[in-house]
């Protein structure tokens, strides 16, 4: 039986869906919740595995209160470009330094969800106790998925009064974690261009307030969606991606490179697995066909030569463009990380002191080491180590005075780094 198990990790509990069956009306939903804490996931993972034992596949969700959601203006690119980007400078776009972060990127709009790697990693792999992890992604897209088997596609779904989605055409458009009282969600809300708001979970009396705040705006409790509670969605949602048959498995995924990597070896393996089934399935039915088989085997033997002999120079050429892909791979990274050197000229004559002068500057990789003479070499280290596009200001060797006529210089060897303000 195919079993997939959907899960929810939200800031103090997870919520797991599993469904059961291979035919969707035969499939059967069970929920469990657990507390947890995420410095220590794997007491809960053990209490999810006795609610719910192990699955054949697993999605994953990311609650918005642990991730980082923001517009990111970048160029036209693929959903994958565009994470690779995020991921080469993570803190000109997000709160964050020297941490590495996941990003979830789409193709067609700038709405980028974030999760910092470390901690996300080993979520992830403290949830391959209960089976192969086959995607993880933000919490409002699986949402979104889970509403749409509700034939809900449009509106604002405000969860637990702080988490406000905004759906449109079965995607979600923007989404915000609102930190305040009842006013500033109601104004959250009112923000957004849906005129029905979907309310878990349902309390009467803030609804009636909300309603009060917003009194053209339609307010109705979430729906349930395959049996499950609407609390429940995000983790349904997940398990309903599980299995390679989602429309947008390259978009909108929480994968760092490595489980990226494990996921499509698996899900070649998978494929070479099915192919070899088939293949010998095949091969037994011809071998059953009694007088044929000596005709068809060498049939087969011929043309399996006579491909070996076609795909020798398509084979050469697959690996050749792998190692062309391989060097533009590392060019582009070599030139992103490459400050251009007008504008490094630029700041630093701006930064200069009178009476200081250059001799020689050029770049090693992402450092910048320049030689010359000022009046104060300490004065130039201080200016340019307070400017906030200089980092790591430092001497490479001693200063040395010289009189020339009646002005004492110093010579002086520095490098830096330059990163300009985004």
């Amino acid at each position: 039986m195919n079993s997939r198990l959907g899960i929810e990790l939200g800031a103090r509990v997870i919520r797991a869906v599993r469904l059961d069956g291979w035919a969707r009306p035969r499939r059967t939903a069970r929920v469990a919740e657990v507390e947890w804490d995420g410095s220590d996931p794997q007491d809960a993972v053990r209490e999810l595995r006795a609610h719910l034992g192990p699955a054949n596949a697993v999605g994953v969700a990311v609650d918005l209160s642990l991730l980082f959601v923001k517009q990111v203006k970048l160029p036209p690119l693929s959903a994958a470009d565009k994470a690779n980007i995020i991921r080469v400078e993570p803190e000109r776009f997000f709160p964050v330094r020297a941490e590495d972060l996941v990003p979830a990127t789409r193709t067609q709009d700038d709405l980028v969800f974030a999760a910092r790697e470390a901690p996300l990693t080993a979520w992830v792999a403290a949830l391959e106790a209960l089976g192969t992890v086959d995607r993880v992604e933000p919490g409002p897209v699986a949402l979104s998925r889970a509403l749409a088997r509700a034939d809900v596609t449009a509106g604002t779904a405000l969860i637990d009064g702080q988490e406000v989605i905004e759906l449109r055409e079965g995607r979600v458009a923007r989404a915000r974690r609102v930190y305040g009282e009842l006013a500033d969600t109601a104004a959250a809300v009112a923000a957004t261009s849906e005129a029905t708001v979907y309310v878990a979970p349902w309390d009467e009396q803030r609804v009636a307030a909300l309603r009060a705040l917003l009194p053209e705006t339609r307010v109705v409790p979430m729906p349930t969606a395959g049996g499950v509670p609407a609390l429940f969605l995000p983790a349904y949602g997940a398990a309903l991606a599980t299995g390679g048959g989602n429309d947008d498995q390259a978009e909108s995924v929480l994968h760092s490179v490595e489980l990226q990597a494990r996921i499509a070896r698996r899900r070649r393996r998978a494929v070479t697995l099915a192919s070899a089934i088939c293949a010998a399935a095949l091969f037994i039915v011809i071998l059953s066909a009694g007088g044929w088989r000596a005709r068809v085997k060498h049939r087969l033997d011929r043309d399996l030569q006579t491909l070996n002999a076609q795909a020798t120079p398509a084979l050469a050429l697959q690996t050749q463009l792998a190692t062309m892909q391989r060097v533009a791979a590392a060019v582009g990274r070599i030139e992103s990380d490459r400050p251009d050197p007008m504008k490094v000229l630029l700041a630093l004559s701006q930064r200069l002191p009178r009476g200081a002068s250059i001799r020689t500057i050029n770049a090693a990789g992402a450092e910048w080491r320049l030689e010359g003479f000022a009046p104060n070499a300490a004065q130039l280290l201080g200016l340019l180590a307070a400017a906030p596009d200089f980092h790591d200001v430092r001497f490479l060797s001693a200063t040395n005075r010289a009189v020339v006529g009646t002005r004492t210089y110093e010579n002086f060897a520095l490098a830096f780094r330059y990163t300009p303000a985004p």
